[in-house]
């Protein structure tokens, strides 16, 4: 085994091991943020071989975060990629451990495509900062989609470079097109951020075809088109079982999707704002999102980019909370340095400007968002990591290289000790003061189901919990994660806000043990 290769070896595992920890420590295997909720909800429903879950009663009393009721029937508002993924988990016992697994994937292709487009070493750096970064270490660990997307793309980076340059370009060609297919029904405009520079050279290699009138092999591309289309279909076919008008038929209902219908899109269920653009009925401000508040929120999210891409930046300091969010409190980050030697080392290579638009082409498409991230890093460019840390990679090699050619006598080695050197600071200061901040982030902490757990007289009887009265759903969001769409688990939560439907609850409970959760407290009995 090369020394490179045990490297990569290496990565993998602490990859894999890092999303473990951080799953278990900071975030305690629970779902945080709304969205964590609700592809945790709508994977337990695949993994049961369904769609939807019928809407159980009072509407009220069993609803979760970003789910969608239509028809007398619940379920999740995303495209189904994630969670489909997410289920696999589910169905083991182990949802947290898709991520991990995906995440050790994903460092083991960054280290094969860097060897191929440029050598081993760079390829073993690569995977090094792919699997130590602080974003990837916070979003390995949560239940967000933004890790299956990033494997994905490096696999579709990596069908697309073999479609190129190896040969069964037929077989690679599919690859791509599958992998592209499963970004798309994942995180939709991270698709088209992705796919946009590989389209526009696609097109223009045709044009330059046409032009010196050659006959180009349009096969392995014809390939990823259908199978890319082939997977997308996933999710319209979803959305159309859970959504569709009656008696409306499916080519029907795909050609209004394509136009954009305002019904065949369920984010439009939750917040009808909740659409990228510009102008009124984009986004929650007044007049609706605009391109200043774009390039705002652009810049914000390109300074959490520079601290969290590898951690080399001053720690957050010791008041910061997600609150205050922390990606933000602390000092400019320079994880961005190496990446113009990278373009600048080879910036005769396609490749290396293809790499390049990867990043750039997501930083452009999120400008048209209204949200802006932070909290969980700046997520929505992460799909971006592998290209970058491919390019800072050819960086620091090239660099090294350089230098040692340029001064006789001068280490080779200097700056893979620089590297060493900051990858341990990442990891040993910048990381942990980067995620304690989030250890029960939104009221969601095991602290809270294990004081349920102590206060059961019989532990062998199911359990349902009743948040009686006026309160925020994450007062009781730790129990909330615990209940499934289908209410069969050890412990169900049903939530009574107005305090009219508790004898309703009640009667559908009658074989479960009953504890009450009223004014910020737990208790057997309800107040007078």
């Amino acid at each position: 085994m090369t020394r490179p290769t045990l490297i990569v070896l290496l990565c993998a595992l602490l990859a894999f091991a890092a999303s473990l920890s951080v799953s278990r420590d900071v975030f305690e295997r629970l779902p945080h943020l709304e969205d964590e909720f609700a592809y945790l909800y709508q994977a337990r429903i695949f993994a049961r071989g369904d769609t939807h879950v019928a809407l159980q009663l009072p509407r009220r009393a069993y609803w979760q975060p970003f789910t969608v009721t239509m028809s007398g029937n619940r379920f999740g508002k995303y495209p189904p990629g994630w969670p489909l993924a997410l289920a696999t988990g589910v169905h083991s016992g182990a949802p947290w451990i898709v991520n991990a697994w995906l995440a050790m994937l994903t460092v083991a292709l960054a280290y094969r495509l860097g060897r191929e487009i440029f050598d081993r070493r760079t390829g073993a750096v690569a995977a090094l900062l792919t699997a130590t970064s602080p974003a990837a270490l916070l979003l390995n660990a949560t239940l967000m989609a933004h890790t299956a997307s990033l494997f994905w793309t490096t696999l579709f980076l990596y069908g697309f470079w073999r479609l190129e340059n190896r040969a069964r370009r037929r077989l690679w060609g599919a690859i791509a097109g599958t992998a592209l297919g499963l970004l798309l029904i994942t995180r939709p405009m991270t698709a088209a951020g992705v796919a946009f520079p590989f389209m526009a050279v696609s097109a223009w290699r045709l044009v330059v075809h046409v032009h010196r009138r050659s006959r180009p092999n349009l096969l392995p591309l014809l390939m990823l088109a259908i199978c890319a289309l082939a997977v997308g279909l996933i999710w319209p076919a979803f959305n159309y079982t859970v959504s569709a008008r009656q008696g409306e038929s499916f080519p029907t209902y795909l050609w209004r999707f394509v136009r954009g219908d305002a019904d065949t899109n369920l984010y439009l269920r939750i917040w009808p704002y909740d659409r990228a653009g510009f102008g009124e009925g984009h986004g929650r401000a007044e007049g609706g999102h605009t391109l200043s508040r774009g390039l705002r929120h652009t810049w914000r999210d390109l300074q959490c980019a520079a601290r969290d891409l590898y951690g080399w930046a001053a720690p957050p300091g010791s008041l910061a909370t997600p609150d205050d969010n922390a990606c933000l409190a602390t000092s400019p980050g320079l994880s961005w340095v190496l990446l113009p030697l990278g373009v600048l080392s080879g910036w005769r290579r396609r490749w290396t400007w293809l790499l390049l638009a990867v990043p750039a082409a997501l930083v452009v498409v999120y400008v048209a968002y209204w949200l802006g991230a932070g909290l969980y890093s700046a997520r929505y460019y992460f799909e971006g990591l592998t290209a970058a840390a491919l390019l800072s990679a050819a960086g620091l090699t090239r660099g090294a290289a350089w230098l040692s050619r340029r001064w006789r006598g001068a280490p080779a080695w200097l700056p893979y000790l620089a590297l060493a050197t900051l990858t341990a600071y990442a990891l040993a200061v910048y990381s942990p003061a980067r995620l304690d901040p989030l250890r029960g982030y939104g009221n969601v902490s095991q602290a809270q189901i294990d004081r349920v757990q102590a206060m059961r007289r019989q532990p062998d009887r199911p359990l349902v919990v009743i948040a009686w009265g006026e309160h925020h759903w994450r007062d009781v969001a730790a129990l909330m994660a615990l209940t499934g769409p289908y209410l069969d688990g050890d412990i169900v939560l049903a939530r009574d806000p107005t305090g009219q439907t508790v004898e309703q609850i009640l009667a559908q409970w009658k074989d479960r043990e009953v504890i009450y959760f009223v004014d910020g407290a737990f208790r057997y009995v309800l107040p007078e």
